[in-house]
């Protein structure tokens, strides 16, 4: 089957000798659906149509190494021509893609249909109701067609010989009648209704009991179920198999108990609490018991009663009290193979200190108590564990040594795992004698001394992790003894001496971290595995140059990881040659030379690292070339140029970090529209000149702008509201598969609250803008108060003019604000009180005037040096105060006298309006009521009038002669 079939109808299969019977069969129904597609298969009259993707398993595991999208086969619809296959029995279409069609409805009219598989193959809509004339089906699996759904259930109680339904992730929450159905159906073995939807179901449709004596296996998991809605499935008194995981039970239906032979039990994610259900203590044919992910804190004593128990699951529950303790549990159930407690709260008295068990011979094969809250050294009944093949313990507070006398009895031990402990002393000698050991991992612990020289005769070790302890000495020189090792971390120790030259021999090592020690070595004189995958050498004392031939020595890396040492020289060229190179870290070193220019499309380089050495000449144009590039980190060198046109083809990049470096030229306003995904772009301290381009507003995922330190010119653009990273508090996002380790591995410098910080692994939650030391203009954009998630906002020493933003105080996540050495003019907006997480504040050095605002974060500012060289601004912390300050003290005396005054003036004017009333109508009613006074008056003002004309016309004729005599004396 080609997976480049062409879409349309599928045609049925050519005749019986065209088809093979199918040889893996779903669930736990296998076997005799096997045998029975090869009995009915006998008789040519009755074929089979297998067309199931091979790929797809009818049980277990999908197969890791095929192809299943190689394998699909497409069509619209299945074809109506089947039903020339008059006598079809079994009929698989499993694991293929029908485009969402629907079930077509005459597929009733195979009446022979014995088997009917339509499992995940992309059909929809509704069930087709005629599908129970299909009378003689003993097989329907319609799972995992998500779009499938029934509203109406009483079409399957006409499949009266039906044995298996299967009907997974089908939309049921609206089924009619689908208990009563069911109930309606004896001869059902196995019903698997996972994810369907059936707490929706309305309490009507329950039934009080089914009829379902000969079922074997129940499947209801991840409906979301409560215990009442279970009653109905009581009298199955045939019960194998049942699966109630991931549903809201909080108690188990009464009639569990009543399962005599119930052998496999899945009560795990669902919201039981307190002590174990005393239900299952008659259950005494169990075998798996999963009761993870709950929230029991106890277990009773009863458990260790159930003597078939093979595998019991008890992790990630809140258990801090066994009864009897869990050697005694143990020392019972002598038939357990698997024990995981994993993820508790289990304490060492609860782990118990019996050193003899009851049973003659222990089963127990794998055993995880990881995360738990052991507080001590580990139990001394481990050793009496012969057949333990799996020990896993990390991150259990396990203290002290490990004891000889405990590890050398686990003869068949294959996995240790002791991780994340607080273990002391020096790794014993005799833990060489774990010879069956494939997988040893003691990372994170207080192990000192020497890497014992026993370790290399465990030659059947694929996995070896040492890391993060305090181990000196040098790497065993014969460790290259361990020809089945696949991954050696031996990082974050304090080894030191040469790498050994064994190494080589170490030909399926895969996986190699040796950073963070103090190894010395010629980098040219280190032979490595070629099958190396992953290479961590940093920081070390790692000298020399770079092979030129580096290709041949490492032709399959993946990672080569070598920052932080001494390695000086040329880049080589043979890097390019590396197609399957992802990452390169070659920062912190003293390389020298330019970056070579042959990168190539071949590639798959996600990230490049060259940061912190000595390059020179220009941005390599072939970095182009490589579409997948993420992390660009070029910054600290002495590269000098622009940018190349070609960094155009580089659109998933999120990080490019050029700064500390003599580049030219203006920032290109492509950025804006090519790089869509970029988060921090990092620019400082350059020699970039020209405008900041508008384009930049459109990195609306940019979470780090550093602009500083360069010449650029002209205004903030008026969008820097729009960089929509900068506002919301979401951490750096990455949409790219597999980039969201990577994030942990970028280190950028970011210059905050005053000084230069190296963020790592909390890069992404750092958000910062830093346009400081330019020569911008122009008043600072009140859309910048829109970037609400800035941790810090630098804007000094430029020649901006204008106010600080009213809205200052909306971005309520600022932690370092810098405007100093800038013209600034005005008062300082009083919401700047606001900023309760401020802890640097720079506002010296403009014309700011007025009061400083006060506040309660702003009080733990008292430095006086924050508002220097602003000569008008008054108030603390400054030491000269406003004008109002002055008279505070009489403050209530001023307010007084002035009331006083106004209360005066009042007065004043009243008596003067009082004055000229009574005076006006003192004269004018005399007058107006005496009439003898008002003619005296009247004669006396025309006697006046005429006295003044009088007046006046004498002196006007004597002005008159006096005027004449003179003109005429003048005249003579």
């Amino acid at each position: 089957m080609s997976g480049d079939a062409p879409s349309g109808d599928l045609p049925p299969s050519q005749g019986a000798d065209d088809i093979h019977t199918p040889t893996h069969k779903k669930g736990r129904s296998g076997t005799r659906l096997r045998e029975l597609a090869t009995t009915r298969n006998a008789d040519h009259r009755l074929p089979i149509l297998d067309l199931r993707n091979p790929c797809y398993p009818l049980q277990g595991d999908f197969q890791p190494n095929c192809k299943f999208y190689d394998h699909v086969l497409e069509a619209q619809h299945v074809h109506p021509s089947i039903l020339q296959l008059t006598y079809l029995t079994y009929v698989d279409l499993s694991g293929n893609k029908f485009l969402n069609s629907s079930i077509p409805a005459f597929i009733q009219k195979l009446q022979h249909l014995q088997a009917l598989y339509l499992s995940d193959s992309h059909f929809s809509g509704r069930i087709p109701y005629n599908l129970g004339n299909l009378t003689n089906l003993l097989v329907l699996d319609l799972s995992f067609n998500a779009l499938l759904y029934a509203d109406d259930f009483y079409w399957i109680s006409q499949l009266s010989s039906l044995q298996y339904l299967y009907m997974s992730d089908v939309i049921l929450d609206k089924a009619q009648n689908l208990l009563q159905s069911l109930n309606m159906l004896p001869s059902l073995i196995e019903i698997d209704l996972r994810n369907c939807g059936l707490d929706k179901l309305h309490t009507h449709q329950h039934v009080s009991t089914t009829n379902l004596s000969r079922l074997e296996y129940l499947n209801l998991a991840e409906n979301g179920l409560q215990t009442p809605f279970l009653d109905a499935f009581q009298n199955m008194t045939s019960i194998t198999v049942i699966d109630l995981s991931h549903n809201n039970l909080n108690s188990t239906p009464f009639w569990l108990e009543t399962c005599a032979n119930l052998d496999s039990l899945f009560l795990y994610s669902n919201a039981f609490y307190g002590s174990l259900p005393s239900a299952l203590q008659n259950l005494t044919s169990l075998v798996s018991l999963d009761l993870s992910q709950n929230k029991f804190d106890s277990v009773p004593g009863w458990l260790g009663e159930l003597k078939g128990l093979q595998y019991l699951n008890l992790s990630s529950n809140d258990v801090n009290h066994i009864e009897g303790s869990l050697a005694s549990l143990l020392g019972n159930c002598c038939h357990l193979q698997q024990l995981d407690m994993s993820t508790n709260k289990i304490q060492s008295d609860a782990l118990g200190n019996h050193t003899q068990f009851e049973c003659i011979r222990h089963d127990l094969m794998y055993l995880d108590l990881s995360h738990n809250e052991c507080n001590g050294p580990l139990p001394a009944w481990l050793g009496q564990l012969e057949n333990l093949s799996s020990l896993i313990m990390t991150d259990s507070n396990l203290v002290g040594s490990l004891p000889c006398a405990i590890i050398t009895k686990l003869v068949n031990l294959k996995t240790l795992v002791l991780s994340n402990n607080n273990f002391t002393s020096s790794l014993p000698d005799c833990i060489g004698e774990l010879v069956s050991l494939k997988i040893l991992i003691l990372a994170s612990n207080h192990f000192d001394g020497v890497i014992p020289r026993s370790l290399v005769e465990l030659v059947s070790l694929t996995d070896l992790d040492l890391s993060r302890n305090s181990l000196n000495g040098t790497i065993p020189h014969n460790i290259g003894q361990l020809q089945n090792l696949s991954t050696l971390y031996l990082f974050e120790n304090k080894l030191h001496g040469n790498i050994p030259f064994s190494l080589s021999q170490l030909l399926n090592l895969q996986n190699l971290d040796i950073s963070l020690n103090h190894l010395e070595n010629l980098v040219s004189d280190i032979r490595w595995p070629r099958q190396l995958v992953y290479l961590n050498l940093t920081d070390n004392r790692i000298s020399g140059s770079l092979p030129q031939n580096i290709s041949d020595s490492l032709p399959n890396v993946g990672y080569m990881l070598l920052g932080n040492n001494l390695v000086n020289g040329p880049i080589p060229n043979s890097l390019c040659r590396i197609g399957s190179l992802y990452n390169l870290d070659l920062s912190g070193n003293m390389l020298f030379g330019e970056i070579p220019n042959c990168w190539n499309v071949t590639q798959r380089l996600g990230v490049i690292n060259l940061q912190s050495n000595k390059l020179s000449g220009v941005i390599p144009s072939s970095l182009g070339n490589l579409p997948t590039l993420a992390w660009l980190h070029l910054n600290n060198n002495s590269l000098h140029g622009g940018f190349p046109s070609s960094l155009k083809n580089l659109n998933q990049l999120l990080i490019l970090d050029v700064g500390e470096n003599h580049l030219s030229g203006i920032i290109p306003s492509w950025m804006g529209n090519i790089f869509s995904s970029m988060q921090i772009l990092r620019l400082r301290q350059n020699r970039l000149n020209g405008t900041i381009p508008l384009q930049l507003c459109q990195l609306s995922a940019l979470q780090i702008l550093d602009l500083s330190n360069n010449n650029l010119m002209g205004p903030i653009p008026h969008c820097i509201g729009n960089l929509t990273g900068m506002a919301s508090k979401k951490n750096i996002s990455v949409n790219q598969s597999n980039r969201t380790v990577e994030w942990y591995e970028q280190e950028v410098r970011v210059v905050m609250k005053g000084r230069e910080l190296e963020y790592t692994r909390n890069l992404k939650l750092v958000v910062n803008l830093d346009l400081s030391n330019n020569n911008l203009v122009g008043s600072i954009p009140e859309g910048i108060t829109s970037l609400r998630a800035l941790h810090g906002l630098n804007l000094s020493h430029n020649r901006l003019s204008g106010h600080i933003p009213k809205r200052i105080g909306d971005m309520k996540s600022l932690e370092s604000l810098d405007l100093s050495h800038n013209q600034l003019f005005g008062a300082i907006s009083e919401s700047i009180s606001s900023l309760s997480w401020l802890s640097h504040l720079n506002l010296s050095y403009n014309n700011l005037s007025g009061p400083i605002p006060q506040g309660s974060q702003l009080s733990t500012l008292d430095d006086p040096s924050i508002y220097g060289g602003n000569p008008f601004l008054c108030g603390p912390p400054l030491p000269n105060k406003c004008f109002h300050d002055d008279f505070q003290g009489g403050d209530e005396d001023e307010e007084k006298d002035h009331k006083e005054d106004k209360v005066e003036k009042l007065w004043f004017y009243c008596v003067i309006a009082l004055g000229y009333f009574i005076g006006f109508w003192a004269v004018t009613g005399s007058l107006l009521l005496k009439r003898s006074w008002r003619l005296a008056y009247f004669q006396y003002v025309d006697e006046s009038t005429q006295r003044i004309n009088v007046s006046l016309a004498i002196h006007l004729a004597t002005f008159k002669e006096r005027l004449t005599g003179i003109v005429n004396r003048g005249a003579e």
